[in-house]
């Protein structure tokens, strides 16, 4: 359902909206005038609307996703779905300048975004979303001193300095097929201690010190604490989302 089109189910902003549009979709033939009905300019099964008390609910699949309530407030819910037919569906029935991003990760609201962790927030009349479902957003920076000493205890800057010397003068007699293969870290790191397989090293898929030097971060630097954190509750700005990862809070 990734092509997922919404263009010609009318929108809904608010819970008169959601009334609205109830009172008009069709019954199914058959059935109960206040079972869940189809969707106007949608009719299958994949989709429906529903009174339950006085909420009005929009369902895509097996997931209510959107619930206006009474009081002009509503709740979202991805049911776990990180798609962007999920996001496209939401935001046919959430108010003007409200909708999700970012596969379902992110909530904006007025230009500003919240980190959507979990599965559903609800916002208020006036645009304050709370719950369980909002998360933060955190951005990892690399703790130079930390680091720095990460490499040396691996062996790194040893390696570093020799490929840098040899490098130039044996590049041009390198062939394909002396790809060796490093995808183990233990294997990248015994390498490093061990100048004798410097040069296998140097002729693996990791090649140059920079693709050393990113193994090593990637594959033990969150245990080796080299990583500072920056984490904020909301973004006023919803174009620097994507200098974020969305986590859950602790």
């Amino acid at each position: 359902m990734h092509g997922l089109r919404m263009t010609s189910v009318p929108s809904v902003r608010s819970y008169k909206d959601a009334v609205g549009f109830y009172l008009k979709c069709d019954p199914w033939r058959g059935s109960e005038l206040d079972d869940e009905r189809p969707l106007m300019g949608k009719r299958y099964r994949s989709y429906g609307v529903r009174m339950s008390g006085s909420d009005v609910v929009f369902r895509y699949e097996h997931t209510d996703v959107v619930v206006w309530h009474d009081d002009d407030s509503y709740s979202i819910n991805t049911g776990g779905y990180n798609t962007a037919s999920t996001c496209r569906f939401a935001e046919n029935f959430m108010p003007a300048g409200h909708y999700l991003g970012k596969e379902t990760n992110v909530l904006v609201i007025k230009g500003a975004a919240y980190a959507f962790a979990g599965h559903r927030i609800n916002v208020s009349s006036d645009g304050v979303p709370s719950g369980e479902g909002l998360g933060v957003f955190s951005k990892k920076r690399i703790n130079r001193k930390r680091s720095k000493e990460l490499l040396i205890e691996c062996g790194y800057p040893a390696y570093r300095e020799w490929h840098n010397t040899m490098y130039p003068m044996v590049s041009d007699t390198m062939r394909t097929i002396w790809n060796y293969k490093f995808s183990d870290v233990q294997n990248v790191i015994g390498a490093l201690h061990c100048p004798d397989m410097w040069h296998n090293l140097m002729v693996s898929q990791l090649s140059k010190p920079e693709a050393v030097r990113r193994f090593i971060y990637e594959r033990l630097g969150k245990s080796f604490g080299i990583y500072d954190y920056e984490e904020v509750n909301k973004l006023e700005d919803w174009t620097q989302y994507d200098l974020y990862e969305v986590e859950t809070r602790c």
